[in-house]
């Protein structure tokens, strides 16, 4: 190749340069999630205050400030609403405890659930879980289902280690422990701080031996 022929190529070598990398672009979605997360505190925040049966889209989106047509195009309507916003709290309120051992996890468990118990939060759900309007039922069942299989990662841990039986039932399991809770909080009003949980863990793992 001779000289003349190789310029060229080199001034197009020269011409070519490399591009500046793009500028970032906003993830699409961003606000969509922060009116999800301000309407669904709003809305809980109304059911503590005010029940489900004064619960409505309007004064959620009030709260929210956002437009009552961005909270019908995702929740369609205040049921639905309630639901997913009693359904976020709860998966917030109550952690999943991983602690080494099925002993150490069910004390961490309890102790989270009596304090959400105590809670205004937790007090204003118990009276308003009593409601037999067939939404809130729904709900309550919904929510109940989520919380016994959220909480299995407990016990499948607790397999593998020989801590608790293969054909074990969690979801019994845990019945049993949080019942008496629930007896107390809505029945003979006696203190929760005064249960003895500890006890009656070591109790429900020998049986399940």
């Amino acid at each position: 190749m001779t000289p003349r022929q190789g310029r060229p190529a080199s001034r197009k070598r020269a011409a070519t340069r490399p591009r500046a990398p793009a500028a970032p672009r906003s993830r699409p979605g961003g606000r969509s999630a922060r009116v999800r997360a301000a309407v669904l505190k709003s809305a809980f925040s109304l059911l503590m205050e005010k029940g489900f049966e004064a619960f409505n889209i309007a004064e959620v989106a009030a709260r929210a400030e956002v437009h009552e047509t961005s909270i019908y195009r995702r929740w369609h309507n205040r049921n639905a609403l309630a639901l997913e916003a009693s359904l976020d709290f709860a998966k917030s309120a109550l952690p999943v405890p991983d602690t080494g051992s099925l002993r150490s996890d069910l004390i961490a468990l309890v102790k989270s659930y009596v304090a959400l118990m105590l809670s205004s939060q937790g007090q204003a759900l118990a009276m308003m879980s009593l409601s037999q309007h067939p939404h809130v039922v729904a709900a309550r069942e919904k929510l109940w289902r989520w919380r016994f299989e959220s909480l299995r990662p407990i016990f499948e841990r607790a397999v593998a280690r020989g801590e608790f039986p293969r054909d074990g039932d969690s979801t019994t399991f845990l019945e049993m422990l949080i019942a008496p809770l629930h007896l107390r909080r809505l029945i003979t009003g006696e203190p929760l701080e005064d249960w003895p949980y500890e006890e009656v863990i070591d109790r429900l793992l020998i049986a399940h031996k």
